[in-house]
């Protein structure tokens, strides 16, 4: 059974898209499927050998047809794009975050967060239960219970996403430093294509603080943190399976209703930077580390906000989807 993924990556894109269908992927994959990943080429360098570049979406339309399964994960495809897709490939798994877009025809369609589409979608699949994570959260998300009493989590961790599209690293552990926050508590993950990685790097040589790029298992340092800053895309589940009290930097549209499901419940607190100026990006770094240091002596808090995010996600949601998705062409 052959299975394509329409994701793209960039800098502006961000690499979110591409790393939670590499989660789906490698679970179709256990279960016997073909997976290859189309991308426009204008983002090759994002890519991997392995990938089908296209040059017009007539090209994928054409694949897609060929295939199996068809798994879309991309916001250039609006309502009508995607009903256009579906006339080719009617085995359609749309990713989603906003619903937003539209009514379009979809068999399947993903969202991590609770919404309500409409009777196009064959079989909706939505809530935590469907958070797309990588394999090594599997083991670690249900572990991690029996380690927390033997280790005690002390460290802040700051990861702003795969390309920190809007460059916060480097101002935010400026602003931390500034607050009197001990630098020997920070630990800094910059994605392979983060932005200003080279002046983050310096500044934490400069002021001893710990730092790491381009990790392919982020479960250790998830394990070590008390707390952590981080973009709000895929990372938040990441974040929640692992039981980690999160102050969220908001960078994308996209990222508004997972916040605003996330946030009431209790685990993370958020601030926006995706809807102001640059002149006022300041401003909302210094709200973000104040809601920090607030937050990083409540330890009643944090006790209860573990307890929240480990009901939330338990790590299985990408095998979930694998199976229901492969189970329907075993009975069809």
């Amino acid at each position: 059974m052959k299975l394509l993924v329409r994701a793209d990556a960039s800098v502006e894109i961000g690499m979110g898209h591409r790393v939670r269908c590499q989660a789906l992927t490698h679970a179709f994959e256990a279960l016997g499927w073909q997976c290859r990943f189309v991308m426009d080429r204008r983002y090759q360098a994002f890519g991997s050998a392995e990938d089908i570049f296209i040059d017009s979406e007539t090209q994928f339309w054409r694949l897609a047809a060929q295939a199996d399964l068809v798994i879309l994960d991309h916001y250039g495809y609006l309502a009508e794009d995607i009903a256009r897709l579906y006339q080719y490939q009617p085995n359609l798994l749309v990713l989603d975050d906003m619903n937003d877009r539209g009514v379009f025809p979809a068999k399947w369609l993903l969202n991590p967060l609770q919404q309500n589409y409409t009777k196009q979608i064959e079989y909706p699949l939505t809530g935590s239960q469907y958070a797309l994570l990588r394999p090594v959260f599997q083991r670690s998300g249900h572990s991690i219970d029996h380690a927390k009493n033997l280790l005690t989590p002390s460290q802040l961790l700051i990861t702003l996403g795969g390309t920190d599209p809007l460059a916060l690293t480097l101002p935010i552990l400026s602003a931390l430093l500034m607050s009197d926050f001990p630098a020997q508590d920070i630990k800094v993950l910059l994605g392979a294509n983060a932005k200003n990685a080279d002046q983050v790097m310096g500044f934490c040589l400069a002021h001893c603080i710990a730092i790491e790029q381009g990790l392919s298992d982020v479960t250790p340092l998830m394990k070590q943190a008390k707390m952590a800053i981080s973009a709000a895309g895929g990372t938040l589940f990441e974040l929640a399976c692992m039981g980690v009290p999160t102050v969220f930097a908001q960078v994308a549209e996209n990222q508004t209703r997972s916040l605003e499901q996330h946030v009431p419940l209790g685990w993370c607190r958020s601030v926006r930077f995706d809807d102001v100026s640059d002149a006022l990006r300041g401003q909302r770094i210094e709200e973000l580390v104040e809601e920090l240091n607030r937050a990083w002596f409540d330890l009643e808090w944090q006790d209860k906000a573990r307890q929240i995010a480990r009901r939330l996600v338990d790590g299985d949601g990408a095998k979930r989807v694998a199976k229901q998705v492969s189970d329907s062409f075993h009975l069809s």
